[in-house]
């Protein structure tokens, strides 16, 4: 997503940002990683595509069923492991990939929802060797409503370039004490303030869950991006999920409380007190549930690693979908934004009337709205939707139907999803994706220093954590 009614065209957040200065799983591993790059995130011995004839024998155990966890299991059996447990503390697959449904069975997605840049992204292929139905995102097709629900027109993009040719030279700022000096210096008057705090919301806080005071340009200076637009999944983005877990040993309701690695054999102890014995094991739960000390390592993580768990932090970006029985707003118009009296409010709204043909609105909230929100009932919640809906078109009816997502409040997430805090090293990230000896390995999209905080990257992190093993085979 990005800023309603800006330039740039259909393209994601990030590339913009970095321009406003100027059959059934994956067939093969080597082909799909070699699209995005080769991850040098962590020390790999390189291993040729095939199976060893050492690993038969290896039990490997894979902690989460996301993404990342799905995609090492499929590597490894390429590279000819086949005692492989997965263990998922939820009662579904996918992790932070969420397909749930609204009304009679509507596909709404309540987690990840783009592929972001289709063109040489691994997630395109299972797409393309499943004949999974996409549709592109077209972040030019927008509307931008003021507070008070008129017709507003989105920044100059000229002045755009100017507050990221500002941003660039106060790399150690955060993006709102930017803002503060830029408006200071342009004698920004309130409405001019409040739209451009609509548009900082819209393209930095909904990119990373984080509001602009905890996030800094350098939070953008060094992920890589992929083109080729994005698209999202009108039947759900669980049918990736379908295809990475067919027939996969997954244990479901199995959340693990601790790692002992101190011995040869890896002992893993869920929180029922049931005992799993390992060669190896593939940690890919978030960055959130890592940093609220979930699972006891024995011994504890290297300093390094640590450190890098409690620089980084996660973004919160929770969404409430709501049905109704007939669209009020423009049909064809992919993104509503609001650019109410409270930045970042309500202020980005998806239509999935062109995607689904059915009246629905996700709309979202990021950073510490996003958390705040997350106290409220399910009720409260839609009223106050409701409320930013009044605000822009008058009065609207009651939805048939609301479901609204807490991120933070999930124990197996803790979050949506890492991004790098004003003043933390890039770097950071590749710290941790290091294995710890020849027994623990990690794996997820905060482990990713290319990718980090999309499906693609964690991915490509299983993949890695998968080669990682398979190297200590040959």
């Amino acid at each position: 997503m990005r800023v309603a009614g800006s330039t740039a065209g259909p393209v994601d957040r990030r590339r913009f940002i970095k321009g406003g200065l100027g059959a059934a799983g994956l067939v093969t591993a080597t082909p799909l990683l070699a699209a995005c790059g080769d991850d040098s995130d962590a020390p790999t011995v390189e291993a040729p595509a095939g199976e060893s004839p050492s690993a038969a024998g290896e039990r490997i155990v894979i902690v989460g069923a996301g993404a990342a966890a799905l995609a090492a299991a499929d590597e490894l059996e390429v590279r000819g492991f086949h005692n492989v447990v997965i263990l998922e503390a939820r009662d579904r697959v996918g992790g932070r990939i969420w397909t749930s449904s609204i009304g009679d069975g509507i596909p709404v997605e309540l987690g990840a929802t783009w592929i972001h840049g289709v063109r040489g992204n691994p997630i395109s292929d299972i797409v393309e060797h499943n004949r999974i139905e996409t549709a592109e995102t077209d972040y030019d097709n927008a509307v931008l409503y003021d507070h008070d629900g008129r017709p507003a027109e989105p920044v100059d993009p000229a002045l755009w370039g100017q507050y990221m040719a500002l941003a660039y030279e106060m790399p150690d700022a955060s993006l709102a004490e930017v803002f503060n000096q830029f408006a200071a210096t342009h004698a920004l008057g309130d409405d001019d303030r409040r739209l451009w705090l609509h548009s900082l919301a819209s393209m930095f806080s909904h990119e990373f869950g984080a509001d602009i005071s905890d996030l800094s340009i350098m939070s953008y200076d060094e992920p890589s991006t992929l083109r080729g637009g994005d698209v999202v999944f009108p039947q759900g983005y669980s049918q990736i999920v379908d295809v990475l877990a067919a027939g996969r040993d997954i244990r479901l309701d199995h959340p693990v409380a601790g790692i002992d690695h101190s011995e040869p054999i890896v002992v893993i102890t869920t929180e029922s007190g049931d005992t799993f014995e390992a060669d190896r094991v593939v940690v890919t739960v978030p960055l959130g549930v890592l940093k609220a000390d979930a699972i006891t390592f024995t011994p504890g993580l290297p300093p390094a690693m640590r450190d890098a768990i409690t620089a980084l932090d996660m973004g919160i970006l929770n969404r409430t979908c709501l049905l109704f029985d007939e669209p009020f707003w423009g049909r064809d118009t992919e993104w509503i934004g609001y650019a109410g009296q409270q930045p970042g409010q309500w202020s980005e709204t998806l239509n999935l009337y062109p995607y689904l043909g059915r009246p629905v609105l996700a709309m979202f909230n990021p950073g510490s709205f996003g958390a705040e929100i997350e106290q409220y009932s399910d009720a409260e919640i839609t009223s106050r939707a409701i409320g930013a809906l009044m605000a822009m078109f008058g009065d609207v009816p009651e939805p048939v139907d609301a479901v609204s997502t807490r991120w933070e409040l999930d124990p197996w997430s803790r979050g949506s999803y890492s991004y790098l805090p004003v003043g933390v090293a890039f770097d950071t990230y590749r710290e941790m994706a290091r294995p710890v000896g020849d027994r623990l390995f990690f794996a997820g999209e905060a482990t990713h220093s290319r990718f980090p905080s999309t499906v693609h990257g964690a991915l490509l992190s299983g993949r890695r954590a998968a080669r990682q093993i398979s190297g200590l085979m040959r």
